[in-house]
């Protein structure tokens, strides 16, 4: 059987990639951004809120000679 040249499927071509699409380094650049975004939001809050040591802590002696 002849087959036509437009017919004939050449199975030696290895199929090339587009590559990564630009969008997604755009979406991984801005996660990295958040990710140190919020790590610096939580070192720099860290002592909101935070007195230490607290003036209304119970003071307890720790010798065994309790009065």
């Amino acid at each position: 059987m002849i087959v036509r040249d437009d017919e004939y499927l050449d199975f030696g071509k290895i199929p090339e990639t587009r590559g990564i699409p630009g969008g997604l380094y755009r979406i991984a650049a801005i996660g990295l951004l958040m990710i140190f975004a919020i790590g610096g939001a939580v070192c720099l809050l860290s002592g909101y809120g935070h007195h230490w040591p607290a003036m209304t802590t119970v003071r307890v002696p720790l010798n065994n000679s309790a009065p």
